[in-house]
């Protein structure tokens, strides 16, 4: 039989034990994930890599190219990193949008399982918030998924709770709309518009390690949908 020194003792080291895991919880949130070094702004080699990455980006979308033709660009992670470290402002800019103040410098790393997006945020006590997409395409249309953590914490969390309004912009910028309809469950085609009416048609996103390679086909304006499969060569 339980005596009530036996079960009150049980119940203290319950709780112990409960304040224990939140310590070391709340401990591992705070930590910065071991990947997170984002170049400095003003780093002239990333803002060469920077420049080169986006500049060879639109190149490769904008090619005139033969109606049913599949290509494939490569896109390593240090570039995309060099980009968002020192361009991506200046693209928000262009745009009419700005950098949500809330959030620092965003940094990606590409794993085979994953891509992993990280920023320190206010809104998280300056806590990294990392969100993991594994992109997908069906049908035509993104069908990603998406999780949330927080700092070096493993336990997943909704995705909500770390984005803010930083989704709601993604989804309002045409070229990336298919990026802010993967944290969300709005179905979105996996396609993005040109200034002259052409749509990059995504096939495949595939990841490799440190990088992504995009297969895609470039429609005219006013043709086939992204829904149609593509004739290899």
């Amino acid at each position: 039989m339980f005596t009530k020194q036996r079960i009150l003792n049980s119940f203290i080291g319950a709780a112990l034990a409960v304040a224990a895991l939140a310590a070391v919880a709340f401990w591992l949130a705070g930590l910065t994930p071991r990947w997170y070094q984002p170049p400095a702004a003003n780093d002239p080699e990333a803002m060469a890599l920077g420049e080169t990455a986006e500049y060879r980006l639109v190149e490769e979308f904008q090619k005139i190219r033969p109606e049913d033709e599949v290509w494939r660009l490569r896109i390593p992670e240090d570039a995309i990193n060099a980009w968002l470290g020192t361009r991506l402002p200046a693209w928000l800019e262009g745009r009419g949008e700005s950098w949500p103040e809330e959030l620092g410098t965003p940094q990606v790393r590409i794993r085979p399982s994953g891509i992993a997006v990280t920023a320190p945020t206010s809104h998280l006590g300056d806590r990294y918030a990392i969100l993991t997409l594994t992109p997908a395409i069906q049908s035509g249309n993104f069908a990603g998924t998406i999780a949330g953590r927080i700092g070096r914490l493993p336990i997943p969390l909704p995705t909500s709770l770390l984005t803010g309004d930083l989704i709601g912009m993604v989804a309002d910028t045409d070229e990336l709309a298919f990026l802010g309809a993967a944290c969300t469950s709005d179905p979105a085609r996996a396609a993005v518009p040109l200034v002259d009416g052409r749509i990059i048609s995504l096939q495949s996103i595939q990841l490799d390690q440190q990088s992504l390679v995009l297969t895609a086909i470039t429609r005219p304006s006013g043709g086939a949908t992204a829904t149609d499969s593509p004739r290899h060569p």
